[in-house]
């Protein structure tokens, strides 16, 4: 599929026109889309820190409630008359003590009328389990099994607070204040100067709708929560109900995230603020949704633009196209018409612009190359073919092998067999290098072919020769006579002058990196360094863009012919890839390499092939 649409591209105009009005738009839609949710994130972060401050000053509101909660027990633990009347109540209730009493709660109803804050006051009497209040008293049977007043005692003075379970009614069906779920309840223990600290406890009943409404004042949308927590994590009060407990901060280290919470049908902005007096935190969660509200509809409006602008690039492209599409169908139509052989083709127009000159260009083109063809080309293909057909005359094939089998016949009648063989070789060779209508051999087919050329060359002096073929490379194919002219070479101008043992190696063998060497190498007398050289200098000219064999040229005629005719054939047959090398130590042999590319090992008729 990849490789169908990048053909596509390659081969339409219109596609590439789209595609390129596409990428200028590109980098204004990455900035659109850039600044859209880098501006969500900048406002979620105003939001969160203005959210935060006010979060701030109800926290403070809260702390000095709490501070002024704190400083009335104070008063009441440290009042000298509660105190010395409590001390003076015994664990049983005489009329004494309860004359006491009632004069107790006038003075904490006095107190409870005059601080808005705190509607109810009530004391416990430990020695004998009354718990007194603004509504009335009653006595605590089991005192040593309630949860609050351990509480209290274990805080030995301190603050601490109390959270009601359930709530319990005293005997006017009235919820007490002390045993009240929607209250809190402040205590310490009373005579705070008091080294052995009675028992004794003044409890505060805090109402959790009065935080509840400072914490409704915070929320910016019906979707919000606000929750406060006591340092310890104590649910204090909330904005859906003091039974909702508040999400669970994860990030200890952030005090805004924004993340999809369990509950919760969508991802939830969350601020938290803690107050460094008290320690408490107050907690907001809001729907993302409500704070980037107007932002998406900023966003929409961004992605309809984005949508036209892509609308219009595709309107442009196809307008331009089809402004240049005309011009150059009318060029392709005139150019297969030259193709196919009307020499007469032109393109009639009116344009005045660059595709008009384009046109007049071609159509000059046109008629000068009619011209061509009918007046050099056709007299040069008569030429050729005269003397095509005199060089046939010259040499027929068929009579040269019928004359070559007379002779091979006569000689052996004649039991001239050394004759006989050379003539016999002699013709086995010139078959296979006037071969009709093949170009190429196999590895194994032209080391049969050397063979017989080989063979002829024997009958002139003795010298030993050796084919090494690896097998995976014998089917691979070759040109025709490559290797010939090397191996004359290596007969004529090594082993012919060599004195003692003589002997030619022919080697082909596939080598790293995809490449098939073919190696001619004889142990003959070398030739000189310079004449290495200069050979070596004169091959490194040849290359697929510089061919100088060339019929014509008189000094190319004998020297290094045979070497730069099959270098040239090399580069022009297999690419730059291909190259001929030729190593030679004076008196040692000379070795002519072949290196072939893995994918031009196979050539057929001239043209290249994947093996």
């Amino acid at each position: 599929m990849i490789r169908s649409l990048a053909n596509r591209f390659k081969q339409s105009v219109q596609l590439r026109l789209t595609c390129f009005f596409i990428l200028i738009l590109l980098p204004l839609v990455a900035t659109s889309m850039f600044s859209n949710i880098r501006s969500q994130s900048i406002l979620k972060d105003q939001i969160g820190e203005r959210t935060q401050g006010a979060m701030f000053s109800v926290m403070n509101s809260i702390d000095l409630t709490m501070q002024g909660a704190y400083e009335l027990t104070t008063v009441l633990a440290n009042d000298h008359d509660l105190n010395r009347k409590f001390v003076r109540a015994g664990t049983e209730l005489t009329p004494e003590a309860i004359l006491d009493f009632q004069t107790i709660n006038k003075q904490i109803a006095s107190v409870a009328s005059v601080n808005r804050m705190v509607p109810q006051v009530s004391l416990f009497h430990y020695s004998s389990g009354v718990l007194l209040s603004t509504t009335g008293y009653q006595k605590e049977e089991a005192k040593d099994s309630l949860g609050w007043i351990s509480q209290a005692v274990d805080a030995n003075g301190k603050i601490t607070i109390f959270f009601p379970q359930e709530n319990r009614y005293d005997a006017n069906h009235v919820v007490d204040p002390v045993y009240n779920k929607n209250n809190m309840v402040v205590m310490r223990l009373m005579d705070l100067q008091d080294p052995l600290r009675n028992k004794n406890i003044v409890l505060l009943p805090l109402s959790k709708d009065y935080f509840a409404q400072l914490l409704k004042a915070l929320l910016p949308s019906s979707g919000a929560q606000a929750f406060l927590l006591t340092e310890q994590g104590q649910l204090v009060a909330g904005t859906a109900g003091n039974d909702v407990e508040p999400p669970a901060w994860r990030d200890k280290d952030k005090d805004l995230v924004v993340r999809e919470l369990p509950g919760y049908d969508e991802r939830m902005l969350m601020v938290r603020a803690t107050s460094k007096a008290s320690g408490w935190t107050l907690v907001m969660v809001q729907p993302e949704k409500d704070i980037l509200r107007e932002a998406k509809q900023l966003q929409g409006w961004n992605y309809v633009m984005i949508a036209v602008s892509l609308l219009i690039s595709l309107w442009i492209s196809w307008v331009v196209y089809s402004g240049i599409s005309k011009p150059i169908r009318q060029m392709i139509t005139a150019m297969k018409q030259m193709r196919i052989g009307q020499l007469d083709t032109q393109i009639v127009h009116s344009r005045v612009d660059e595709f008009g000159y384009v046109m007049d260009t071609f159509n000059h083109m046109a008629r000068e190359q009619r011209h061509l063809i009918e007046n050099v080309y056709e007299k040069q293909i008569l030429l050729m073919k005269t003397e095509l057909k005199l060089l046939q005359s010259q040499i027929n094939p068929h009579f040269l092998y019928n004359t070559l089998d007379s002779i091979y016949s006569e000689a052996i009648l004649s039991h001239a067999d050394n004759v006989g063989e050379m003539v016999f070789h002699l013709s086995k060779f010139l078959r296979f290098s006037l071969g009709k209508g093949r170009d190429t051999y196999t590895v194994a087919e032209t080391a049969e072919h050397l063979h017989y050329y080989i063979k002829v060359q024997q009958k002139r002096f003795e010298f030993e020769v050796r084919f090494l073929l690896d097998e995976q490379v014998r089917h691979v194919k070759l040109l025709k006579l490559l290797l010939q002219p090397l191996v004359e070479n290596a007969i004529l101008h090594g082993l012919e002058k060599k004195r003692g043992m003589r002997e030619l190696i022919i080697s082909a063998a596939a080598a790293a990196d995809d490449l098939l060497v073919v190696e001619v190498k004889d142990n003959g007398v070398g030739i000189p360094a310079e004449r290495l050289a200069y050979i070596g200098q004169e091959l490194g000219r040849i290359t697929s863009a510089h061919m100088e064999v060339a019929a014509g040229e008189e000094r190319l005629s004998s020297e290094l012919f045979g070497l730069r005719n099959v270098k040239a054939r090399l580069k022009l047959h297999y690419g730059d890839q291909a190259d001929l090398l030729v190593e030679s130590v004076m008196n040692e042999g000379t070795a002519v390499r072949l290196v072939i590319p893995h994918k031009f090992r196979e050539v057929d008729n001239g043209r290249l092939g994947d093996r």
